[in-house]
């Protein structure tokens, strides 16, 4: 099934306020390496076979999780850029944007926690 929505997040330390899709569609296509304010940006995935990131990348992209993996395997081979991180769920997520000023995520959900803030809610 579907998700209705996802989140995408960032730090509460971040001073990013909110992201257009189209800047985090270029920082999770390798496209963009920083945050509007010059930040480096460091793009977490969720797990490579979970239903949220195949359901996030098809918000994000209008592109199905196949042609996803394809083109960043095709970037991996040519060495211009690595994929994100997986680091596993919406907890994971959480986590390491609270350890990490310059992560951004995406959850399932509309967080409740003050350590991290929504900057884009897809659809």
């Amino acid at each position: 099934m579907a998700a209705e929505s996802l989140y995408v997040i960032v730090s509460a330390q971040s001073a990013v306020r909110s992201l257009s899709q189209k800047e985090v569609l270029a920082l999770y296509t390798g496209r963009a390496r920083t945050l509007p304010d010059g930040e480096v940006a460091t793009p977490l995935d969720q797990l490579r076979d979970s239903t949220t990131r195949a359901d996030f990348y098809q918000m994000l992209t209008g592109m199905d999780i196949a042609r996803i993996n394809s083109y960043w395997a095709r970037l991996h081979f040519t060495g211009q850029v690595q994929p994100p991180p997986a680091v596993g769920d919406d907890a994971a997520v959480i986590q390491r944007l609270r350890a990490d000023p310059s992560a951004i995520g995406y959850v399932t959900r509309e967080p409740n926690n003050a350590a991290v803030r929504v900057v884009l809610r897809l659809p």
